[in-house]
């Protein structure tokens, strides 16, 4: 027999038992969150929230983004025998699959626990707005309607309070079309929202449903001129009640010097349709 065959052999042998090669995979520490729930104060609204996934962070990397109900493998790699994560609410800027991102207005939730190869861990995701949120209650149609269609409008943005409508508490804002009453434009009256001087991250927030498209956007007034802007297009929900989380960043950062800014909703009938509704609930702007 070759005498480098049997040195190659018994070097892989010896390495064998000694453990200095070993292609078996680890033993994983399971972490799974099972839902996420919001938790709201009076003067911070509705806790309607549309978080579906988790963004997971270890102290120097990204490890992924986990839909919920979320199962996260984690491998002490490093052989510190600990594990310290943090796990971020994520969303669909604009309602678009492709701009997910962390809601960084969120509280997190941190995990901090021995590595146990095998184990299971199950948390539920209770979060909060951070301590730094800034919250602006725009219109939530308990008792009031804050949105005035304009002399062009032919239908009427109403408070409903009937509860085949109404999204949550005693009221939502309401929009019936049909062939006669085809066209609204409103905006609300005089808020003048402070958006200016804001500087990072600015959210719109509400609840929607329609079987009919809308368009919901902003207002600036002052600075160089008032810019109305229609900023994102909903298309019909089939009757289902979503949450949007609309990023209001680059039209605020467009119209600079402006003393103020209102919210705008916009509806025609679509074509080819006799009737269709649009049903809103809950709008607040949320920044640092």
């Amino acid at each position: 027999m070759n005498i480098k065959y049997i040195f190659f052999l018994c070097l892989v042998l010896l390495l064998s038992n000694c453990g200095g090669i070993d292609d078996s995979p680890g033993v994983h520490h399971i972490i799974k969150v099972s839902e996420f729930n919001l938790s709201t104060s009076l003067d911070q609204g509705t806790n309607s929230h549309a978080i579906n996934e988790d963004w997971v962070y270890s102290a120097t990397d990204v490890l992924g983004v986990f839909p919920l109900p979320a199962t996260i493998p984690y491998l002490d790699e490093d052989g510190s025998s600990f594990i310290d994560l943090t796990i971020s609410a994520g969303i669909k800027a604009n309602g678009i699959a492709a701009t997910r991102i962390p809601y960084g207005l969120y509280s997190s939730l941190d995990v901090e626990i021995d590595f146990l190869a095998g184990d299971t861990t199950t948390y539920v995701y209770n979060s909060e707005y951070v301590e730094s949120a800034k919250i602006i209650l725009c219109e939530n149609f308990e008792s009031s309607n804050r949105f005035q269609s304009s002399d062009l409008s032919i239908a009427d943005i109403v408070r409903t309070t009937d509860e085949n409508w109404v999204f949550e508490g005693d009221g939502s804002g309401l929009i019936l079309l049909t062939d006669s009453l085809f066209h609204m434009t409103s905006t609300t009256q005089e808020q003048l929202y402070d958006l200016d001087e804001v500087s990072g991250p600015i959210w719109l927030e509400y609840d929607y449903k329609s079987d009919n498209s809308f368009a919901v956007g902003m207002e600036s007034l002052g600075g160089m001129q008032n810019q109305r802007t229609p900023i994102i297009i909903h298309n019909s929900t089939n009757g289902e009640w979503k949450k949007m989380y609309l990023n209001l960043e680059p039209f605020v950062s467009s119209t600079p010097g402006s003393v103020g800014y209102e919210i705008t909703l916009d509806a025609t009938l679509d074509s080819g349709e006799e009737s269709g509704y649009v049903v809103v609930d809950n709008f607040k702007i949320v920044h640092y």
